[in-house]
């Protein structure tokens, strides 16, 4: 892991500064409707159902990106399988991008797969989201086609993603 973050779990002060890290990252993306982006914003909500990890500059305390993972035994995806990892929400500010930090909150996230036993991480992403597709696949994840889906919304249709990465064991 990158040796100058650390990634640990967000701390209730956070809660604003991190849905608004996140909503950021994904509206310089593609456009969102309201209601998904009330969903982004509300970390302090995720966090009870499942844990919010930060990505912060070990020095500087600068928040970095994020990610949502879920607590051990539970899913946030519902077409995860019993050996998956599924996250969701990876942010990264603007002012962070190029520095390796979504890659590291990746490996966190493979790290905490791998300790609870766990043979795949799994995630969605926006078919916009061209440079997270990018993060992914050089990170060995994989498409899962048969788990991609459109949703559809007021705005226009918007296409997810499906990735994969096999964890060894």
């Amino acid at each position: 892991m990158h040796e100058t973050i650390e990634i640990r779990r967000v701390l209730p002060a956070e809660y604003p500064s991190v849905g608004a890290l996140v909503r950021a990252a994904y509206e310089g993306d593609y456009p969102l409707e309201d209601d998904y982006l009330a969903e982004i914003e509300d970390v302090a909500g995720r966090d009870t159902v499942s844990e919010v990890l930060v990505a912060v500059d070990r020095e500087s305390g600068e928040l970095l990106g994020t990610i949502t993972v879920p607590h051990p035994g539970t899913r946030l995806i519902d077409d995860t399988a019993d050996d998956e990892f599924d996250v969701r929400l990876l942010g990264v500010s603007r002012a962070a991008r190029g520095r390796g930090v979504g890659a590291a909150i990746m490996q966190h996230s493979a790290d905490i797969a791998r300790s609870r036993g766990l043979g795949r991480v799994v995630l969605h992403t926006g078919e916009q989201m061209v440079a997270a597709h990018r993060l992914y696949e050089r990170l060995g994840f994989e498409r899962i086609p048969e788990r991609e889906f459109t949703i559809e919304r007021t705005i226009g249709p918007l296409r997810i993603r499906s990735y994969g990465l096999r964890l060894p064991r």
